[in-house]
């Protein structure tokens, strides 16, 4: 199975006001943006994580094919939406998966396609084989212990 998409949208927004996610950029809510981005990079297992505004968020993105986890303990942080995501995608069992918090609408697709290798690009990655050579790599072992744990038969 190709890459999964993961859009963590369950924070509280308690400093915004109002959900993040509902946020206009371009003319567009912030979660629309963003699965519009992953349709556009042909992703085609979508995970959305929401949270309390659940209710509120939810119908504006209803034409876009994706599935929706709700974090019923948002105060947790995004490490438990994640944990979440990933449980949910756990039949599926995509290679990999692409995680973009909701806050974060304004990343271009080509930033994205050459972080993955689909383009060439500029930058000093090599796409695809250095992030698979990385989820070997320790960089934060508290979530490295989270990913042993659900990555268990």
């Amino acid at each position: 199975m190709p890459l999964a998409g993961v859009v963590l949208a369950a924070g509280r927004s308690a400093r915004m006001g109002s959900p993040k996610a509902l946020l206009d950029f371009l003319g567009l809510p912030f979660v629309v943006r963003i699965l519009e981005a992953l349709e556009a990079l042909e992703v085609k297992t979508r995970v959305v994580v929401l949270g309390p505004d659940a209710p509120r968020i939810q119908p504006v993105f209803a034409g876009h094919d994706c599935m929706i986890v709700e974090n019923p303990e948002p105060e947790t942080g995004p490490i438990a939406s994640l944990r979440g995501a990933l449980r949910a995608l756990q039949p599926v069992q995509p290679s990999a998966a692409l995680v973009w918090p909701v806050d974060l609408p304004h990343v271009r697709v080509t930033t994205v396609e050459r972080i993955l290798g689909f383009k060439r690009g500029t930058g000093g990655t090599s796409g695809l084989s250095y992030l698979r050579k990385m989820l070997d790599v320790v960089l934060y072992p508290v979530l490295w212990q989270v990913r042993t744990r659900l990555c268990k038969p």
